[in-house]
C-alpha cells in the first residue's frame, strides 16, 4: 500500500509528499485510530447561490466564469455537489423583493420569479451544464410582508392565517423553477426562524407550533402536486436545540412530515445536534450556512473550515453547505446589517477583476474531491491524547481531528487537521498498519492510501 499526503499550511499550499509505514513509536505526540462507526449517503459539499453571488458571477467575462465554475463544480476540480437557492431576497442580494409583493394577493395572481430570471437562474443553469446532478435545496428569508405582523419583509412574525397560502406560494416557486429545468430536491421553511435581525434585512420569526403546522401543510401539498421534495426543519443555530427537540416531541405529525434538521454554526456547538439523531434516528442532519469573513483571516482559516467540516462528518451529517459562492472584495452586494462581515468563497476585486480564494475554498479542496454519496465515512480519534508536558502549564494542546473516507474505487483517504501552532509527530493506524508522519503546524493533511 502506498500513501501520498497533500498538505496545506502557511508555508506549503497544497504541497504533496509520500509518507511511509513504520513500527509503533512510543514517544510519538499522538496516535490516531479509525473508529468502527460508519456513515454513508453523504450528498456532498456545496455553497449558497445567493442573488449577490449570481450578480457577481454575471460580472465576470464568460470564459473566465466558465473556467471558474468548471473548477468548482466539475469532476476534475473540487467537484461541489450541493447548492442552496434563496427564495426571494436574502441579506446578500442587490435588491429587495419577494415573488408576490402585491398586498393580500391570497390567490397569488401576481406571483412572479421575473427578478430571478435576470441573473440568478442563468447562473444556476451554467452550473447545471457542468454538474447536472447537483443537489439543490431552497430557503426563504421572508414571506411577503402582507403575510406577517408589521406588514414588512423586514422582521415581524409569520401569521398563522396565511400559512396555507404560503405553502401554495412555495409550490409555485418550485414549479416555476422546474419550468427552467431547475429541480429543487429539498426545502427549509424559513432561514433562521428565531431571528428578527432588528428589522434591517429580510427576516421572519416563526413560533415553533406554527412552523410545525406549516411543514405538515407543505408536505401535504407536495404530495398532492406529485413533488418529491424533502423538508428540513429549523435552519438555525445549535444553541437552540431545545426548540427542535421540543417541536419534534410535542407537535403531532411533525417528525413524519420532515426528513431532516438544518443547522447554522454562528452560535452553539455542533455536538449538540447529536441529540436529534439520538431521539429521532430517522431524521437527517444538514449543515446549511457558514462562510468566510472579509477581515477575519479570509484566506488563511483553512483549519477552521476543515475542523468544522470534519466535525459534521464525524456526527453523520448528510451535507455541508457554505455561504456565498462569490462576493466582491468588500463583501458585497449586501443589503443587510452585517456590513463586511461575510466574504465570498471566491472574491472578485471590483477594480482589477482579479479573483482571490478563501481559507474555506482551501479546506474544501482537501475534502470535497474525495467524497461522494457512495463513500463510507469513519471518524478518526486519538487513541492516546496529545502529550502535554507538565512544565508547559497552562499551555493546552488540541487533539488532531480527522475522518477516513473509503471509496468504491479501492482508495482510502484520511483527512486530518492540526490547529496547533506547532508540529505533532503522528502515527495513524489504517488496516492494521501504522503510518508515521509529522503534522505541520496550522495544517490540513489529505492522505491518499492506494
Amino acid at each position: 500500500m502506498k500513501a501520498t499526503a497533500i498538505i496545506t499550511n502557511t508555508d506549503h499550499p497544497h504541497y504533496e509528499c509520500e509518507i511511509f509505514h513504520a513500527e509503533r513509536m512510543p514517544g510519538a505526540d499522538t496516535f490516531l485510530k479509525v473508529s468502527d462507526t460508519c456513515y454513508d449517503g453523504f450528498l456532498g459539499f456545496g455553497l449558497a447561490l445567493t442573488s449577490a453571488s449570481c450578480y457577481e458571477l454575471n460580472q465576470l467575462d464568460p470564459d473566465v466564469r466558465k473556467k471558474l465554475l468548471k473548477h468548482i463544480y466539475g469532476k476534475d476540480g473540487i467537484g461541489l455537489n450541493v447548492g442552496r437557492i434563496c427564495v426571494g431576497a436574502s441579506d446578500y442580494s442587490p435588491e429587495i423583493y419577494t415573488y408576490d409583493d402585491h398586498p393580500f394577493d391570497t390567490s397569488l395572481e401576481h406571483f412572479s420569479i421575473e427578478r430571478d430570471e435576470k441573473y440568478v437562474i442563468p447562473m444556476i443553469k451554467e452550473i447545471l451544464e457542468i454538474n447536472p446532478d447537483i443537489y439543490l435545496f431552497a430557503s426563504p428569508w421572508s414571506p411577503p410582508g402582507w403575510m406577517k405582523t408589521g406588514g414588512s419583509i423586514f422582521g415581524g412574525y409569520m401569521r398563522e392565517e396565511f400559512i396555507d397560502c404560503y405553502a401554495d406560494y412555495y409550490v409555485k416557486f418550485i414549479k416555476a423553477y422546474a419550468e427552467h429545468g431547475i429541480k429543487i430536491s429539498a426545502v427549509t421553511p424559513q432561514n433562521e426562524p428565531n431571528a428578527q435581525q432588528w428589522e434591517k434585512m429580510p427576516a421572519c420569526i416563526w413560533h415553533p407550533e406554527i412552523e410545525a403546522k406549516f411543514i405538515k401543510i407543505l408536505k401535504k401539498k407536495f404530495v398532492e402536486n406529485g413533488l418529491d421534495i424533502k423538508i428540513w426543519m429549523f435552519d438555525h443555530n445549535y444553541d437552540n436545540i431545545q426548540r427542535v427537540i421540543w417541536s419534534l416531541e410535542n407537535c403531532e405529525g411533525l417528525k413524519d412530515s420532515c426528513e431532516g434538521v438544518a443547522f447554522h454554526y454562528y452560535k452553539g456547538y455542533p455536538e449538540k445536534s447529536a441529540e436529534v439523531t439520538k431521539h429521532f434516528p430517522n431524521l437527517e442532519l444538514h449543515f446549511t450556512e457558514g462562510g468566510p469573513r472579509v477581515r477575519d483571516h479570509y484566506d488563511t482559516d483553512w483549519c477552521k473550515w476543515g475542523l468544522i467540516a470534519i466535525k459534521m462528518l464525524k456526527l453523520g451529517y448528510k451535507s455541508f453547505t457554505g455561504w456565498n459562492l462569490m462576493l466582491n472584495e468588500m463583501g458585497c452586494p449586501n443589503i443587510g446589517p452585517y456590513h463586511a462581515a461575510c466574504a465570498g468563497f471566491v472574491s472578485r476585486d471590483t477594480r482589477t477583476g482579479e479573483l482571490s480564494y478563501s481559507g474555506q475554498y482551501k479546506a474544501y479542496s482537501h475534502i470535497a474531491p474525495y467524497i461522494n454519496e457512495k463513500s463510507k465515512i469513519y471518524p478518526i480519534y486519538a487513541d492516546i491524547s496529545v502529550n502535554v508536558h507538565t512544565g508547559d502549564y497552562p499551555v493546552h494542546d488540541h487533539e488532531i481531528e480527522g475522518v477516513l473516507i473509503e471509496n468504491d474505487d479501492g482508495k482510502k483517504i484520511a483527512v486530518l487537521v492540526n490547529i496547533n501552532d506547532h508540529r505533532l509527530q503522528t502515527q495513524l493506524e489504517v488496516d492494521g498498519k501504522l503510518w508515521l508522519f509529522e503534522m505541520l503546524e496550522d495544517s490540513i493533511y489529505t492522505i491518499i492510501f492506494e
